[in-house]
């Protein structure tokens, strides 16, 4: 039987939604004979970069895209118009508006398709509402270099599932006006009851308007996790999401058990099914998994040539001072002068240090790197802005000479080989610190200085920690405050991932989740499946400057794209 490549698929970083690692997503695809996979997390790409590597370990090829919320094509409110109050619950928490209509989007035609895909990511978050949703309006300035997926979630799919092929026929001029042949129409059985999103009435339906309409139809599993058995885990995560526990008497709202990463010869009678409830014969089946393969094959995007992904972006020479001599000549003299400024220019120790440190900076390729960092510093201090390094960059005396780090090195006994050496092929991180009320000052000067082109802002995902874990999943399964309190505080402050015994371990030879005596197991949930659902998003708002398609990888947080990190200074740290 021929292959079969997953187009719908959320990870971890599917912010409590998804329920495993990419790494565990690309291992079981290759595990079940998959050439390709594609990734498609929820409201950002956040998971590319691991999943771009944990594909190439894995050795299949990554696909990259994103399942965004698409808001209505609805006029503008008039002014005046009466404000919409926020629903309040009866029973306290929050209320979360998950009704906007979904769409997958995802890359192809290289770096034109990866930029577009960034584009519409920005957009959906650059709204003033809680939830990242894509205005319509910004569909058409992304439309080349993408192909999009409208599946049960969507407004076409949502048209479907109540009966009204002629509104779902409306709807879908506006899509097609836009993409064209880019458009595919998403068929997804999971086997659930009634004619709602995973049903297979609908995927029936979706087929047969599909044919009606003329437009490609595609075949995908909505993979929310890579086994079997891992349903309970999906319903745990929709719970802390929802903020609402799982309700033991209505088991039409738990998760079916079928969205996992299945094999190509499942999907094949998936499809064989679909099609006879459709009305077809067998070989429009074939030709849907056929229509599935060849929109794998046109999402071609390079992790390497496309993405950046193992290069370094570094600003243009003019931007960082070295407009009429190289990079490496200008560190040297600007830290030339800084042993003369700081009277150090009669200290043996301290020359044979500097030349150590340019010496292997200038092998590395990096002077760039630091005279884009003490570009920015430069910047910040002429605001009247208190800045100053932390960390492993405080050993290096070429930062200190060129204002960056206040401490000398060579006083303190600071090592160099902490911070950057040969034998560690990756960018050395110089974090900074600037005052956090004024830090909004300090991201327009970087604007201001590189330009909007080469900066971009970035967030970080933060994974469950073993204590949250144990409480959202307390509190999913409507257990007493109390008793999760105490389950919870039995463990130790790590993350959730070593919150297991190792397998093959004897009962209480893990003395890091040993609980007191008497007390019992905690339940399963994102520390047992997981470990992987991020469980917030905090965005540090760095500002990540650099060149092309790099610029936007999620390990981009500076200047010189993937190399430079600012954190801004909290007290409560």
């Amino acid at each position: 039987m021929p292959g079969f490549t997953h187009l719908h698929t959320a990870s971890g970083f599917s912010l409590r939604y998804g329920a495993s690692h990419p790494e565990r997503l690309a291992e079981r695809a290759a595990e079940r004979g998959m050439d390709a996979l594609a990734l498609t997390d929820r409201d950002g790409l956040s998971g590319a970069v691991r999943f771009a590597k944990a594909a190439a370990g894995a050795g299949i090829r990554p696909l990259f895209g994103s399942e965004l919320a698409v808001a209505e094509r609805a006029p503008a409110p008039a002014a005046g118009s009466a404000t919409v109050r926020r629903r309040t619950p009866v029973r306290g928490g929050a209320f979360l508006d998950e009704s906007a209509a979904r769409a997958v989007f995802l890359a192809r035609d290289g770096a034109a398709g990866w930029a577009a895909l960034c584009r519409l990511v920005s957009a959906a978050h650059a709204g003033r509402t809680e939830q990242p949703v894509l205005p319509w309006s910004a569909l058409s300035s992304a439309a080349d270099g993408l192909t999009v997926l409208l599946g049960p979630d969507s407004e076409v799919g949502r048209a479907l599932a109540a009966g009204r092929p002629d509104r779902a026929a409306r709807l879908l001029v506006p899509w097609r006006e836009l993409y064209g042949d880019a458009l595919r129409l998403e068929v997804v059985d999971h086997g659930r009851p009634g004619s709602g999103p995973g049903s297979p009435r609908l995927a029936a339906r979706t087929l047969g308007f599909a044919v009606d309409q003329g437009v490609r139809a595609v075949l995908t599993n909505a993979v929310r996790y890579a086994d079997p058995g891992q349903g309970p885990v999906a319903d745990v995560l929709d719970s802390a999401r929802r903020l609402v526990p799982v309700d033991p008497h209505r088991p039409d709202s738990w998760d079916s058990g079928e969205r996992w990463l299945k094999d190509a010869a499942a999907m094949g009678r998936t499809a064989e099914r679909i099609a006879e409830a459709a009305g077809f014969r067998r070989g429009l089946a074939h030709r849907l998994l056929a229509m599935t393969e060849e929109t794998a094959g046109a999402c071609l995007v390079d992790p390497q040539d496309d993405l950046g992904l193992g290069r370094i972006h570094f600003p243009e020479p003019r931007l960082v001072g070295a407009e009429h001599r190289t990079a490496a000549r200008v560190l040297r003299s600007r830290c030339a002068a800084g042993m003369v400024l700081r009277g150090y220019d009669r200290d043996r120790e301290r020359w044979a240090r500097l030349n150590d440190e340019l010496r292997t900076i200038e092998r590395l390729g990096y002077p760039s790197y630091f005279l884009t960092v003490a570009r920015v510093v430069d910047d910040v201090r002429d605001l009247g802005i208190r800045v100053a390094a932390r960390g492993s960059g405080a050993g290096s005396l070429v930062n200190h000479l060129l204002g960056i780090a206040h401490a000398d090195p060579v006083e303190h006994g600071l090592l160099m080989e902490r911070f950057l050496s040969e034998r560690r092929a990756a960018l050395p991180d110089i974090d900074i610190d600037v005052e956090s009320a004024r830090r909004l000052e300090v991201y327009r000067a970087i604007f201001d200085r590189f330009g909007a082109e080469r900066v971009a802002t970035v967030s970080m995902p933060e994974t469950y920690r073993v204590r949250h874990a144990v409480r959202d999943v307390g509190a999913a399964l409507g257990m007493d405050p109390a008793e999760v309190d105490r389950l919870a505080k039995a463990f130790p402050h790590i993350r959730a991932g070593p919150a297991h015994p190792p397998p093959g371990s004897r009962p209480g030879s893990f003395p890091v989740t040993t609980p007191p005596p008497g007390t019992p197991s905690p339940p399963p949930g994102p520390a047992g499946a997981a470990g992987c659902a991020s469980s917030r998003r905090r965005s540090s708002g760095r500002p990540a400057a650099g060149r092309g398609p790099g610029a936007r990888r999620r390990s981009s947080p500076g200047p010189a794209a993937g190399t430079w990190r600012r954190r801004t200074h909290r007290s409560s740290r």
